[in-house]
């Protein structure tokens, strides 16, 4: 198809407008086909943590991503630039024979392109950085912060925890592999804290394993936050630990 449109552009000079905004639209099409692609490609899961200091008092962080929309942007510019230098094209190639034609096909161009351009800066955001985000565990509880504000709870108020793999409505791909933390019970009513995977920049199976951990051992929580619990983590060394009570 590639090949045919760029052939159509050098034997059909008057069809370059069109031939530049059909490249464009297949190359819009390549790259979301390749990044849906190349995300679906498993990976081997960095080991990731460290120790930051808080209200609280020291805690062992947990990374998460930190999604920036600059790709987003920059495609949305690449497409507005193609829209635009074809329409210019076009315009400039009819000023010897009906420029107003051009003209009109200029214009037409421009909408679109216009479009993107306010779609990419209207939603454009940076990337956070590490000292604003991450799942914060303390002796005390867990706070997980996207960017957006912390979600909080109290370690006793944790009564599971869970994994599970969902499909996602109409998603295509694999489907999406959660944590989820259970708090309340039958009297209360339950509620569940979903951490996804691909939240996660560090190995998801051992974050999982880490809060059965915690939740079974409640006299462990005071390691969190220091070198023990690091270490802890990146060790996994969370089999074979015999449950110890809490301390008040």
């Amino acid at each position: 198809m590639v090949f045919g449109l760029i052939l159509t552009m050098v034997t059909e000079p008057e069809s370059v407008a069109i031939g530049l905004f059909g490249l464009s639209l297949v190359g819009t099409l390549a790259a979301v086909f390749t990044g849906w692609g190349w995300s679906e490609l498993p990976r081997t899961a960095p080991v990731v943590a460290d120790i930051r200091a808080t209200d609280a008092g020291p805690a062992l962080v947990l990374p998460v991503t930190r999604p920036s929309s600059t790709g987003s942007l920059l495609g949305c510019i690449a497409f507005a630039v193609v829209l635009l230098g074809a329409g210019f094209w076009q315009f400039i190639a009819s000023l010897n024979d009906d420029w107003s034609t051009g003209a009109a096909f200029f214009f037409l161009t421009s909408l679109p392109a216009l479009f993107a351009l306010l779609l990419g800066f209207a939603t454009y955001h940076p990337r956070k950085t590490l000292g604003n985000v991450g799942i914060v565990l303390t002796p005390k509880g867990i706070a997980i912060d996207y960017g957006k504000g912390p979600t909080s709870v109290a370690w006793p108020d944790v009564t599971a925890v869970g994994a599970q793999s969902r499909k996602e409505g109409l998603r295509f791909g694999s489907a999406t592999n959660v944590i989820s933390l259970v708090t309340g019970d039958a009297d209360t009513g339950y509620r569940t804290i979903d951490i996804v995977h691909t939240d996660l920049e560090t190995d998801p199976t051992r974050v999982y394993h880490l809060f059965v951990f915690y939740v079974r051992n409640p006299g462990m929580r005071a390691e969190l936050g220091s070198e023990l619990g690091l270490d802890r983590f990146r060790r996994a060394g969370y089999v074979g630990e015999q449950p110890t009570p809490a301390t008040l």
